[in-house]
């Protein structure tokens, strides 16, 4: 069996994916992608953006990013990016030219901006899917984050699906409790969302004189696994998995514990080209393992 006969395509909520493998948000700048030497997105099985918000913003104040002493990162950006229809008009159709499939992620400090957003972006024909962030541990909306609270947290998801067609992912925040996370994530499903990704960052305070911040990294994996396994029990839709993936044999513990697609963020700050590695060290694993088809992987501990 050669390379050719293995077979990585996946489906996510009706979006169709050459491979499982694509970037988190918040950890690849499409601007960027023509200067790296030898980084080709075009073999991603899907392009996530940035957090965009409904106006511009311009983030936290300095220090936003530093190491963490027991390996990762810590970041506080406080999403800043120019907003909403800027994304929609320049960031979108660049991420489209590389002809796969194109993820929105949208993150709002009230219910009616999430569902504004998801009504602009649904009249943009390169949205393939929105990815819609309720679990930023940096920026709160009002005294509690949408993502940590089950009810809000299926509003949210209401008021998106309610404007939209395109496939509704939701994200999930890591910075609950055992219990609540698979509530969160029921609440989510049966509101209309058609995946969940998870996790997000985890929250951690003082750390390199950021008072508060998103920890990931590779320490952070035993996390995500953690809270991917009570969410796979939880829910019958796809999910996303991400947090501290590094290696292939990272992308293959997430596609095992039953993730149809997986989001590589931090460790592509070092290695620009560690997604297009991944794919094609999956592939490798696949034939070395006499499989032929990824979902032959999928729900297998």
């Amino acid at each position: 069996m050669n390379s050719d006969a293995v077979n990585l395509n996946v489906t996510i909520a009706g979006i169709q994916m050459q491979n499982p493998m694509m970037n988190a948000s918040g950890c690849f700048a499409i601007e960027a992608a023509s200067r790296i030497s030898g980084l080709d997105p075009s073999c991603y099985g899907a392009m996530l953006s940035k957090g965009t918000t409904l106006e511009l913003r311009s983030g936290n104040h300095q220090p936003r990013i530093c190491e963490h002493p027991e390996g990762g990162m810590v970041n506080s950006i406080g999403l800043e990016n120019l907003g909403i229809d800027h994304t929609l008009k320049v960031i979108v159709p660049k991420m489209a030219k590389y002809g796969v499939p194109v993820i929105l992620n949208i993150s709002g400090f009230t219910i009616e901006e999430f569902k504004v957003m998801a009504a602009k972006a649904n009249q943009v024909v390169d949205v393939t899917a929105l990815e819609v962030n309720i679990s930023c541990p940096n920026v709160h909306g009002g005294k509690i984050p949408f993502g940590c609270d089950p009810q809000i947290a299926a509003e949210v998801t209401k008021a998106v699906r309610s404007v939209t067609d395109l496939p509704v992912i939701v994200k999930l925040t890591p910075n609950v409790s055992e219990k609540l996370i698979g509530e969160i994530a029921q609440a989510v499903e049966q509101a209309g969302a058609d995946a969940i990704s998870l996790i997000n960052t985890v929250k951690v305070e003082n750390i390199g004189g950021i008072p508060v911040g998103g920890w990931s990294g590779p320490p952070i994996k035993p996390i995500a696994m953690r809270m991917i396994s009570l969410v796979r029990q939880a829910v019958k839709i796809p999910i996303i998995g991400m947090g501290g993936v590094t290696t292939v044999e990272d992308v293959v513990d997430f596609i095992k514990l039953g993730c149809s697609g997986v989001a590589v963020g931090t460790a592509s700050f070092a290695n620009p080209l560690i997604i297009m590695e991944l794919i094609d060290g999956l592939k490798k694993y696949c034939l070395e393992h006499g499989i032929s088809d990824i979902s032959q992987l999928n729900g297998k501990k």
